[in-house]
């Protein structure tokens, strides 16, 4: 029961710093500049995570295809989500702004289910993958929350509203953190390494797709170029300092 209650403590970090990012667009003006070196950072972390402690598990899976095949279909199922979620936006826009708040709610909370789907998994695995997993998202979510809050204040969404939508993001990612852990407590580690290959799919294309295009329509300098680097190299120091 100690792990678990560790599990559930390590996936409720991410929503934690979804929360600071949030207070960081309740004190301060939004500043594009600041908003880029955090998405920049993210990235790079995200990206360390995933090509230094992911993938190399999911490459001695056996069979390796059945991991592989999870990770394309990971993959493959953010951009079905991401499209879904994006065509939701568009025909509520001009409809109604709480409408509007709700879709962008769902989009984080599908987000924070992966979290905590992968965080409990890893902890199966490894103590340490799970540490190294929350980490990275703990970073992620900080300008996701920035964002997020100041798309609500944008819609003129009451603050205390606000503030319930943030603690109620702990429902569905306790919710993965719960199905990941004793769903594959005690199993072989193909079924474990298929579940984190799917979810390792769906965080390279987040990178790719979301993370890096949001950064790249903020200031960018020579700045948010080396925090990018910087981040995956303190990441990469991290996790060898963890094994």
């Amino acid at each position: 029961m100690q792990e678990f209650l560790f599990a559930l403590t390590l996936s409720a970090l991410p929503v934690v710093s979804n929360f600071m990012g949030a207070m960081i667009a309740e004190a301060l003006p939004s500043s594009k500049q600041t908003l880029g070196l955090a998405l920049h950072a993210a990235a790079g972390v995200l990206l360390a995570i995933a090509s230094t402690e992911l993938i190399p598990r999911v490459a001695i899976a056996k069979p390796v295809w059945a991991a592989i095949l999870a990770l394309f279909f990971g993959g493959a199922f953010f951009v079905w989500i991401n499209q879904l979620l994006n065509l939701s936006k568009n025909r509520l826009r001009g409809v109604d702004h709480n409408s509007v708040s709700w879709v962008i709610f769902l989009s984080i909370a599908i987000d924070l289910f992966g979290d905590g789907l992968m965080i409990g998994t890893s902890l199966t695995i490894a103590p340490h993958l799970g540490v190294m997993l929350t980490s990275g998202r703990v970073v992620a979510h900080i300008p996701e929350g920035f964002v997020t809050n100041a798309e609500f204040k944008s819609q003129n969404m009451p603050r205390r509203q606000r503030f319930w939508l943030l603690a109620a993001f702990l429902i569905p990612v306790w919710l993965g953190a719960t199905l990941g852990y004793w769903g594959l407590r005690g199993q072989t580690d193909l079924p474990k390494l298929i579940v984190l290959a799917f979810t390792t799919g769906t965080l390279m294309v987040a990178i790719v797709e979301e993370i890096l295009p949001e950064a790249h329509q903020t200031q960018d300098t020579n700045l948010s170029t080396l925090t990018f680097i910087g981040s995956f190299a303190l990441s990469m120091l991290f996790s060898s300092y963890l094994e």
